[in-house]
């Protein structure tokens, strides 16, 4: 009799487990009477049933979710509280599927007891093995020698034996287990890397991986032991040790971290970072991490007991916290080391070991639709670096400030904004000899913006009162000095475009000259302190600034036009921005006579003439280049170009040159390129040819295979006048269980603008 290629008849019956028995029971009784003996029939075409109340008698059927759908060469029972299927055994309920050369299957505890060739399917998950059973309505099993396959987190292995708790968790005993390609997953162990373990706890809710008397093998190598580590399996944050990391320093030695996560709650966290250094000591280092609807904040806490170099106990500390609810703002940024030379003997970056002034602020602001006020106290701990001694700059123990928005005037076209400081200014402990003293500053601006697609037009006025109280002047110089001194502005832009082309693009480009006059009258301010002023770095933004000056105990004197013209050009079709040239000056109309005395000489020449041309030459290349020409002399005075060159991911070159006459003559250049489908080099040169020194250096290779990476980052960098750190950072990465070694990655990430990690999922591309 041949096997029948039509649909089997489907009955509807409830699949409660004594419901199951009994219809499968009586289906197999016509058969059972007409043999004798254990052996039982043999049905020549396979069944197939779906399980229904139909076969009782029941009226209202089960829920499909709760159906068992069977399917087998040979069916039979022997009571109501066993069923035997053979021969291409399928049993499917809901989401679960049991494949099997033989199944035997009891209602009374709902499992199914399967030899040979064993197949679990559940969402996500692939079980195989010789034999094992399985719980129909929740989907536990325990097998033997089985392989396993969990496709949301890519792993798969073997084991001796393994327990599934139908929700979950899988238990193996003796596993082997990885996430890289291997012919099957019975042959973990031919991975490039896999965890061996006495038992292996995998928690797919969880996210994490629970090994006993484990080791990670890596090349056939023994490359780490642990009777107990846990990992995550996804990026999900889970508490345990991170992988240790290790390098070397040129003035502290090898170092070697082992970290510790601790994830306290879905909003708070701690690392803890004990370190061996072995020039050094013992550093212990923490970092504390907690964002909630209305605080964020990260504390950072280093300390050193006993530094072998220098007999003494190094710290660190660095607070930043903020508060934000409604109108209330608040904040902390407290940092503070033990000693001058901490960041030279600690830091692994050049900009950390440059670092000469640590903020210590605290503020209140509170904030409403156009108007503000805010109190905040500012000290600072200076560090003086051997010779290269620095001006400790005044603490300000208060500082307040109110500030109205600009606002609308009535029903006219005209805004009004108002500001008002107060600041008490605390001289520095090594410096008694400056004065010091508190100073009042209010300004009031009035303007009138007219705008229009052809042109727009904004005339301002505005006038600075200045008051001091001061302690500590010279003799003869007053205790009180002040001045009130008005500024009037006026600035104007007109607005041309045109349809043309841009390297093969159509595009619209304007046209934007623009005029801007600045009148400022002359008041003597030399009988007023220098508290926060300094002379600002001129630029093609700042020529249009109405004060020459940073900080508030100066304004300027100023008749002065600036003359500037700018050409963008749009892409048509998205009027996405893709290229803008800006060139500008600015003419003095009459000799400046405010100086900063000590900061500055004085000049009768107009301002250098300043130009800027930004933005993509084609998809790949990208230009950014500034120059600043002497407008007497035409001699550069200043300049900065930046060249990239990125046409894929993880293909990166830039270059960049910084120019400032008898001060910087710096180049820069740094980039990420493949060298094979394995292999990328990484580097970052930054020399200075004024001072024949290198500034910062790092050089780098990166291999990726499918399931792992490793990097090796050279760095150097200096520190300190004739000082330099030199570090080696090794790392492994293993996808899927966690990184070995130091992380080179942020330090790229930094240094490498553009920069994406070579990984597995890039060599494999």
């Amino acid at each position: 009799m041949k096997k029948s290629k039509k649909s089997p008849q489907v009955h509807s019956v409830p699949t409660r487990p004594t419901a199951i028995a009994f219809a499968l029971f009586c289906l197999g009784a016509p058969a059972l009477a007409q043999t004798t003996g254990a052996t039982p029939p043999k049905a020549e075409s396979p069944t197939r049933l779906k399980i229904d109340g139909g076969l009782l008698g029941v009226r209202n059927p089960i829920p499909e979710d709760e159906a068992t759908y069977i399917s087998a060469d040979r069916l039979y029972g022997n009571s109501a509280e066993e069923t035997f299927l053979e021969g291409n055994v399928e049993v499917r309920r809901n989401k679960l599927k049991l494949f099997s050369d033989s199944i035997n299957y009891s209602p009374i505890t709902d499992r199914a007891t399967a030899k040979g060739n064993l197949v679990i399917e559940q969402e996500g998950m692939i079980l195989k093995a010789p034999e094992g059973s399985v719980k129909l309505g929740t989907g536990e099993s325990e097998m033997t020698k089985p392989t396993f396959e969990l496709k949301e987190i890519n792993g798969k292995g073997r084991a001796d034996k393994m327990q599934y708790d139908g929700i979950s968790t899988l238990t193996l005993e003796n596993p082997n287990y990885t996430v890289c390609d291997v012919p099957n997953p019975g042959a973990a162990d031919q991975g490039d890397w896999y965890i061996t373990a006495d038992s292996l706890e995998i928690d797919q809710a969880a996210e994490v991986g629970r090994a006993r008397g484990a080791k990670v093998v890596f090349q056939d190598v023994p490359i780490l032991g642990a009777p107990y580590f846990s990992f995550p399996t996804t990026d999900r944050r889970k508490s345990g040790f991170l992988p240790p990391s290790f390098g070397t320093v040129s003035n502290s030695g090898l170092e070697v971290t082992v970290p510790y996560y601790l994830n306290i709650a879905p909003d708070k966290d701690m690392t803890l970072y004990p370190k061996i250094i072995s020039g050094r000591g013992f550093q212990l280092g923490t970092q504390t991490r907690y964002l909630t609807p209305s605080n964020e904040g990260e504390l950072k806490y280093d300390y050193l007991p006993d530094d072998e170099k220098t007999g003494t106990d190094r710290t660190a500390l660095s607070l930043l916290h903020k508060y934000e609810k409604g109108p209330l703002y608040a904040g902390i940024n407290f940092n503070q080391v033990s000693d001058d030379n901490y960041f030279v003997d600690f830091s692994r970056t050049q900009a950390v070991a440059s670092q000469r002034v640590l903020v210590q602020e605290g503020f209140v602001s509170y904030r409403q639709k156009n108007w503000s006020a805010n109190v905040r106290t500012v000290a600072h701990q200076t560090l003086q670096l051997f010779n290269d001694v620095i001006a400790e700059p005044y603490d300000r123990l208060p500082e307040a400030t109110l500030e109205l928005s600009p606002t609308r005037i009535g029903q006219a076209n005209a805004f009004v904004s108002v500001s008002g400081q107060y600041t008490d200014f605390a001289r520095p402990s090594s410096a008694p000899a400056r004065v010091e003293g508190s100073r009042g500053v209010t300004r009031a601006r009035v303007f009138m913006p007219i705008q229009r697609s052809e042109f727009s037009f904004t005339p301002a006025v505005s006038v600075q009162a200045t008051n001091y109280d001061l302690q500590g002047q010279t003799p003869g110089s007053p205790a009180a000095p002040g001045s009130v001194i008005p500024t009037v502005s006026l600035d104007s832009t007109v607005y041309f475009d045109r349809k043309t082309s841009f390297f093969g693009r159509n595009v619209n480009q304007t046209l934007e000259p623009r005029i801007f006059y600045l009148y400022t009258p002359f008041k003597d301010q030399s009988d007023q302190p220098i508290f926060d002023t300094s002379v600002t770095d001129q630029s093609l933004t700042r020529i249009f600034a109405e004060n020459r000056y940073s900080g508030l105990d100066r304004v300027g004197d100023a008749n002065q036009l600036t003359l500037a013209v700018t050409s963008r050009f749009y892409d048509e079709a998205t009027s996405e921005e893709l290229f803008s040239v800006t060139g500008g000056q600015r003419l003095n109309l009459s000799t400046p006579r405010v100086i900063l005395q000590g900061f500055e000489a004085p000049t009768t020449s107009d301002s250098d003439f300043f130009a800027n041309a930004r933005g993509r030459i084609s998809q790949s290349v990208f230009l950014d280049a500034t120059t600043q020409l002497n407008a007497e002399s035409g001699r550069h005075e200043r300049g900065n170009v930046t060249v990239s060159y990125a046409p894929s991911l993880g293909k990166q070159l830039n270059f960049g040159y910084r120019y400032t006459r008898a001060q910087i003559d710096q180049f820069d250049i740094s980039g990420q390129w493949p060298i094979s489908d394995r292999w990328s080099g990484v580097g970052r040169l930054n020399y200075s040819m004024l001072d024949n020194r290198l500034i910062e250096g790092v050089a780098g290779l990166e291999y990726g295979e499918g399931c792992w990476a490793v990097r090796v980052i050279a760095q150097r960098f200096a520190t300190a006048p004739l000082l330099e750190t030199t570090s080696l950072f090794v790392q492994l990465e293993l996808n899927g269980l966690g990184r070995l070694g130091s992380n080179p990655a942020d330090l790229l990430s930094r240094k490498v603008p553009g920069y994406t990690p070579f990984s597995s999922s890039q060599a494999t591309q």
